[in-house]
């Protein structure tokens, strides 16, 4: 145990030292950006290339640029695998570990594998997913769909800014957007995908654990609620003669934290409110509010929805405002594989005592690879629970116990095939 604890914590060091320096493939100067298809995503294959290869995988990039890494124990079976990864693209302006530190520590997972030398009963595949964060293209999740076979061929004609197209961003990058089926896993060939992932919120450091075990991905709806009044002037029009739906507005997003704190488990945000034409002396005419609606149970999240669209309706006739709901994404809630998700608990408990188990708000590759193989995560602690931000952190002492849990996780899983 102290030499795994010695190695893991050799390993940890490696993992930390390579977010660093994955942190300088970006797209501008001065911060963190790198989209999908692009320079700075070049710089940062061959980067984790070299490290798989040092490893000792052979290493490949699919029709969709994701990149892969494929690590043979002696005695393995090629033709099933087990998957450890995340995602090598960010956000804009974007930390050093949200999707990386996955990849990375798959990486190093490979190599405690391999410093061992025993033998398993599968290969074991690092992919760093193409892109999963919908900056470049406005559509997330490319490379994990490509994977489990639910990327639409007309995305493909999808176009960034400039007018170039995911399937000429493909070829550019050198690879087949023709051959997008040859990514799809073949059905059984996974034994399990594993992601490492930072939690990117506070539950974890609140309750002063370094680990937790994802146990579903929360399904979303998102939209957004607009009503429309009379615009006027602000000094000249009676209180009681004017349908501003500002107050409306306010009064629906007063609703909406109530609703959500009312709920055990619901997440609900209204995080946009667009006021027309939002100037100090005019009655506002038109006011647009977004909605995030979060839960791990899809039937409790979808009558949160229409109860607060209901109450909108409501605010609506009461104001003598017309009201109009544009419906943007709707995602149902993904459960990780039970057995999986035990496993995982039972390695976390061997380390670190029993492990919190949790629910993602947040979004991730693992939510795709469930549909097509079985899936489980594993979360590391996010500091001051920061994402999506520069000061994005995690501690090298918590990487070292998540890489001892993987280590073990995966001899576990071994012993049972």
């Amino acid at each position: 145990m102290v030499n795994e604890r010695s190695l893991s914590q050799r390993l940890a060091a490696d993992v930390m030292q390579r977010c660093d320096v994955l942190g300088r493939c970006s797209d501008e100067p001065g911060r963190l950006t790198r989209t999908f298809c692009s320079v700075a995503m070049r710089d940062a294959h061959r980067l984790v290339t070299g490290w798989m290869e040092a490893a000792g995988m052979s290493v490949r990039i699919d029709a969709a640029g994701n990149l892969i890494g494929n690590y043979l124990p002696p005695e393995s079976n090629p033709q099933r695998r087990v998957l450890i990864g995340s995602h090598l693209d960010t956000v804009a302006d974007a930390g050093r570990y949200d999707g990386i530190l996955g990849v990375v520590m798959g990486i190093a997972v490979v190599e405690a594998l391999r410093e061992s030398n025993q033998s398993l009963p599968w290969a074991i595949e690092v992919i760093g997913f193409s892109e999963e964060e919908g900056v470049r293209f406005r559509t997330p999740f490319i490379g994990s769909r490509a994977l489990a076979g639910t990327l639409d061929a007309g995305m493909l004609t999808l176009c960034d800014d400039t007018g170039v197209s995911i399937s000429q961003a493909l070829d550019h990058f050198g690879c087949d957007p023709h051959a997008m089926d040859a990514c799809s896993a073949t059905p059984g060939s996974i034994v399990a995908y594993l992601e490492p992932h930072i939690e990117q919120g506070p539950l974890l450091e609140s309750l002063d654990e370094p680990l937790g075990v994802v146990t579903a991905i929360a399904g979303q709806t998102r939209l957004t609620v607009e009503w429309a009044g009379e615009g006027g002037h602000a000094g000249t029009a009676p209180m009681n003669l004017r349908n501003d739906p500002l107050p409306i507005a306010g009064r629906w997003a007063v609703a909406v934290e109530e609703a959500a704190r009312s709920t055990p488990g619901l997440v609900a945000t209204v995080g946009r409110l667009s006021v027309d034409p939002n100037v100090p002396n005019c009655i506002p005419r038109c006011v647009t509010a977004s909605l995030d609606v979060r839960h791990q149970e899809d039937a409790v999240r979808i009558a949160a929805v229409d109860k607060l669209l209901t109450l909108a309706d409501e605010l609506a006739r009461g104001a003598n405002l017309a009201m109009r709901i544009e419906r943007q994404h709707e995602h149902s809630a993904v459960a990780m594989d039970p057995r999986l998700v035990e496993g995982l608990a039972k390695s976390v408990a061997s380390c670190t005592g029993d492990p919190q188990r949790m629910v993602s708000g947040a979004g991730h590759d693992a939510g795709v690879v469930a549909t097509v193989a079985p899936t489980a995560m594993l979360f590391l602690r996010s500091p001051g629970g920061v994402s999506h931000h520069p000061a994005e952190a995690v501690q090298e002492s918590d990487v070292a116990l998540g890489l001892q849990v993987l280590v073990h996780f995966i001899h576990a899983l071994a012993s049972e095939a």
